[in-house]
C-alpha cells in the first residue's frame, strides 16, 4: 500500500527541485554562453524528450511501475549531480552539460506515467483516484510558484552550480522518501507474453483509437498542445510592454494559484465528459477577454487567474477519465501516447507565435489560441455517450 504521506513529501521535494533546475540550468547558459542559439537548443531538447513519450510507453509497461518510477528517479538524480559536476568543473563544457540535462529530462518522462500509473493501482474507487490526482496536481503548481520564487532568491545569493548541486541534494532526499512510499507497494507483474518493442510503440494509439473519449481526446490534446506555448511566448510580451518585468513572474503565479484551486475544485466533482467538455471550452472566455484587458493589470491577472482555473479542472479530469477508462496492460503505453499529443505542437506553436507577435500582434495570436481551444472543446463533446 501506498505511503501517502512519503509520497507527497517526496513528490513536493521532487518538484521543487525540477522546478529550480530546469530555470537555473537555462540561467546559466544564458550567462555562460551569452548565446540565444545554445539556450534554444536546450529548449528544444527538453520539448524533444517530451514530444517522444510515444517511445518510451513500451518499456514502462513491460516493467513493474514501481521499479520504472523508482529507478528512473534514481538516474535523474545521478545525472543532476553529473550535471552539476560539468557546470563546476568544466565551465566551458556546454556539450557535456547539454547531455546530461537531456538525461534527466528523459528520466522526467519515464518517471510521471509511472508515478501516474502507481497511483491507479493503490486506489480503492475512481472517487479516490481522481482526489489523489487532484492533490498530485496541487503539489505540482504549488513547487512551480516556489522553485519560481525560489531560483529567483537563491540566483540572488549563489553562483548556478551551487543552486544546482542544491537541485542535485533535494532530488536525493526526494528519492529517499520515495522509496519508503512505495515500499509496501507490490510489483506489478507483466503479461508473459511481450511482443516485440517496435510493434508496441504505437499500440498504446491503438487502444485510444477504439475508445471514443480518448479518440477524441488525443487529437483534441494535439491542437490544445499549440495554445501552451503560444501563452508562453505572449505573456512575457505583454509583461515587457508594461515595462515592469515583475509583471511576469505575477502572471506566471496567477496562473498557478488558479491551477491549485482548480485542482482543488475539481477532486471534488465527479469525473463526467460534459464537465470535461464544459470546463474545456469555459478556459476561452478569459482568454478572449485579456484582448480588451491587456493595459488594465488587476483586471488581466484575474483573467490569467480564471484561465489557470478552467484549465486544471478539465485537465484532472481528463487524466482521471484517461486512467479509469484505460486498461492497466496498456496504461504505461497509452499515458505517454498522450504525452506526446500535448507536447507535439510546442516547438512549431513558439516559432508561429513569435511571428504572430511580431507581425500581427496581440489580438490576432490570442484569437488563434481562443479559437483552437473551442474547436478542441466541442471536439470533447462528440464523445459524450460514447465511451466505450
Amino acid at each position: 500500500m501506498l505511503n501517502k504521506k512519503s509520497y507527497f513529501i517526496s513528490r513536493t521535494v521532487g518538484g521543487i527541485a525540477n522546478s529550480l533546475f530546469s530555470m537555473v540550468f537555462i540561467w546559466w547558459l544564458q550567462i555562460s554562453t551569452k548565446s540565444s542559439f545554445i539556450v534554444g537548443i536546450a529548449e528544444a531538447i527538453f520539448s524533444t524528450t517530451a514530444a517522444l513519450s510515444i517511445f518510451y510507453g513500451p518499456i514502462i509497461d513491460r516493467y513493474s511501475f514501481k521499479k520504472t518510477s523508482y529507478y528512473s528517479m534514481l538516474v535523474q538524480t545521478v545525472f543532476l549531480f553529473a550535471t552539476t559536476a560539468a557546470v563546476y568543473q568544466f565551465n566551458k563544457s556546454y556539450i557535456l552539460a547539454l547531455i546530461c540535462a537531456g538525461v534527466v529530462s528523459i528520466c522526467d518522462e519515464f518517471f510521471n506515467p509511472a508515478d501516474r500509473a502507481i497511483l491507479k493501482e493503490t486506489v480503492a474507487d475512481e472517487q479516490e483516484l481522481n482526489n489523489l490526482i487532484s492533490k498530485v496536481s496541487s503539489i505540482d503548481q504549488f513547487v512551480n510558484i516556489a522553485g519560481t520564487v525560489f531560483s529567483g532568491l537563491l540566483l540572488t545569493w549563489l553562483i548556478s552550480a551551487n543552486v544546482m548541486l542544491i537541485c542535485s541534494l533535494l532530488s536525493l532526499i526526494s528519492l529517499v522518501f520515495l522509496f519508503y512510499a512505495l515500499k509496501e507497494v507490490k510489483n506489478r507483474v507483466p503479461q508473459e507474453a511481450r511482443p516485440k518493442y517496435y510493434k508496441q510503440i504505437f499500440s498504446g494509439y491503438k487502444f485510444i483509437k477504439n475508445n471514443q473519449f480518448l479518440n477524441h481526446y488525443f487529437w483534441s490534446s494535439i491542437l490544445y498542445s499549440f495554445v501552451t506555448p503560444a501563452m508562453t511566448i505572449l505573456l512575457p510580451r505583454i509583461a515587457q510592454r508594461s515595462g515592469k518585468a515583475s509583471f511576469y513572474s505575477m502572471f506566471y503565479i496567477c496562473f498557478m494559484l488558479g491551477f491549485i484551486i482548480g485542482a482543488t475544485i475539481a477532486g471534488k466533482l465527479t469525473v463526467r465528459i460534459n464537465t470535461i467538455g464544459f470546463t474545456w471550452l469555459s478556459s476561452a472566455i478569459p482568454l478572449i477577454l485579456m484582448i480588451f484587458f491587456s493595459n488594465s493589470w488587476l483586471i488581466f491577472m484575474g483573467l490569467i487567474f480564471l484561465f489557470g482555473l478552467m484549465t486544471s479542472i478539465h485537465n484532472i479530469l481528463a487524466e482521471s477519465m484517461i486512467q479509469i477508462t484505460s486498461n492497466d496492460e496498456v496504461l504505461g503505453r497509452v499515458l505517454t501516447t498522450i504525452r506526446t499529443s500535448t507536447s507535439i505542437g510546442g516547438p512549431i506553436s513558439s516559432i508561429a507565435a513569435g511571428i504572430l507577435l511580431d507581425n500581427s500582434g496581440e489580438t490576432v495570436l490570442i484569437l488563434a489560441c481562443g479559437f483552437i481551444i473551442l474547436v478542441s472543446g466541442f471536439n470533447i463533446f462528440r464523445a459524450i455517450g460514447k465511451t466505450a
